[in-house]
């Protein structure tokens, strides 16, 4: 499936370099509808993400006690492999990360309205900040989302460093301007793409009768450990290096799919 039949005309015709710089400069990009509601539809059919399968072989979601989850959904969705390995994809990549990179970790998630997640950057191994790490985040909503959005703060990405943890709480937060938090109150299909040192939260939402549903994908200039990426071999038609090294292919796969706490015991 060819870029054009993913992707919005307005994303194919942005530029690779007009989409880094602006994550350079700002921290993030976003674009409205960047995907056709179609091709998100039939990805969440693909997934089937609410339906969970107990003690069966099949790949299942995952529930807990925040939501559901997804992390192995380019095993049942030939669309989302086409999305994630999408010349698009790989050649913002490749202009903001360099030649070498790596499909740290994807899912499709739908969090409930209790849940209340801490502001953070996403530059982390095993739970710490990496501060070797260079990443972008992909988020791509696959429902309108006028609450419970993503936010994130505006150039902030330059300056976390600073900070030694990768949690931040409200005192911290407080220093910044509040016109540098950007609300991405956006309709389905819509993207957002952010350097992974990027201050952000989910906001918290309290509507009982709905849910926010995301496909989240993180793409790191390190290499060598990920969490594990099962594909369904039928979707794979050629394999070149960058989509070899890309898919973590011969390196470890030690780090846990999130969410981790959904074990029962």
């Amino acid at each position: 499936m060819e870029n054009n039949l993913l992707f919005s005309d307005k994303f194919n015709s942005t530029t690779k370099n007009e989409i880094t710089d602006i994550i350079a400069r700002e921290s993030f990009f976003s674009m409205e509808r960047a995907i056709d509601p179609k091709i998100v539809d039939k990805i969440l059919s693909e997934v089937d993400l609410f339906k969970l399968k107990l003690n069966s072989t099949e790949i299942s979601s995952v529930h807990a006690d925040d939501g559901y989850f997804s992390s192995n959904a380019m095993a049942k969705s030939n669309t989302l492999f086409k999305l994630l390995t999408s010349e698009k994809i790989l050649e913002i990549s490749t202009q903001y990360l360099g030649d070498k990179f790596r499909l740290k970790c994807h899912r499709i998630y739908s969090t409930n309205p209790i849940t209340r997640g801490a502001w953070h950057t996403d530059n982390k191994q095993y739970g710490d900040k990496d501060k070797k790490i260079k990443g972008l985040v992909v988020i791509i909503y696959l429902n309108d989302v006028f609450d419970g959005e993503l936010q994130a703060i505006r150039k902030s990405h330059l300056i976390s460093d600073e900070y030694k943890y990768s949690n931040y709480d409200e005192d911290a937060i407080n220093e910044f301007d509040k016109g540098d938090i950007a609300s991405f109150k956006l309709p389905v299909g819509s993207i957002i793409i952010y350097d992974s040192r990027t201050i952000h939260r989910a906001k918290p939402y309290y509507s009982l009768l709905w849910r926010r549903k995301s496909l989240f994908f993180q793409i790191d200039n390190e290499i060598d450990d990920g969490e594990k990426v099962l594909i369904n071999s039928s979707f794979v038609n050629n394999i070149d290096k960058r989509l070899f090294i890309y898919l973590g292919m011969g390196q470890k796969n030690n780090m846990p799919h999130e969410p981790n706490n959904n074990k029962i015991k």
